[in-house]
C-alpha cells in the first residue's frame, strides 16, 4: 500500500473511533494490542494487517472497503449509512429467528426473488444517501 493510501486509512480509522466516541485505549483493548501500537496505525506509521482490518470492520459494523475508501465524502456517507442500517439489520435478524422454519424459508425465497428482480431492473433499486 502506498503512503497516501496508508495515510487515508489512518484518517479513516481515527474518524471511526472519534465518531463512535472511543479512546485509543478502548480500541486497542478490543484489538488485543497495546495503545501505542494502535496509535501507530492512526498516525499512518504502521500498516494495518488483514486480521486487524477485519476486526475493525466487524467492530464498527462497516465493510472493509469502507475503511479502505480513499474518497473522503464516500467514506463518510458509507459510515453514516452503515450506522443507520445497523438497527434495521438487527431487527430483521431478530424477526427472522422468531419465525418458524417454513416461514424463514419463504422469507429467504422472497428475498432472493426481489434481488433477482432488482438485478434485471424490474423493481427500482434503493440508492443510499
Amino acid at each position: 500500500m502506498d503512503l497516501d493510501k496508508q495515510m487515508r486509512v489512518a484518517e479513516n480509522i481515527k474518524y471511526l473511533r472519534n465518531v463512535f466516541g472511543y479512546t485509543q485505549t478502548e480500541i486497542a483493548d478490543v484489538l488485543h494490542m497495546c495503545r501505542s501500537t494502535y496509535a501507530y496505525f492512526e498516525a499512518g506509521k504502521k500498516m494495518l494487517g488483514v486480521d486487524t482490518l477485519l476486526d475493525l470492520a466487524e467492530f464498527y459494523h462497516v465493510r472493509i472497503d469502507t475503511i479502505l475508501q480513499s474518497d473522503r465524502d464516500k467514506f463518510v456517507n458509507d459510515v453514516i449509512f452503515s450506522d443507520r442500517c445497523k438497527n434495521q439489520a438487527v431487527f430483521l435478524i431478530d424477526t427472522f429467528y422468531k419465525l418458524s422454519p417454513d416461514s424463514q424459508d419463504a422469507l429467504l425465497k422472497r428475498a432472493k426473488w426481489l434481488r433477482r428482480e432488482e438485478e434485471i431492473e424490474i423493481l427500482p433499486t434503493f440508492n443510499p444517501i
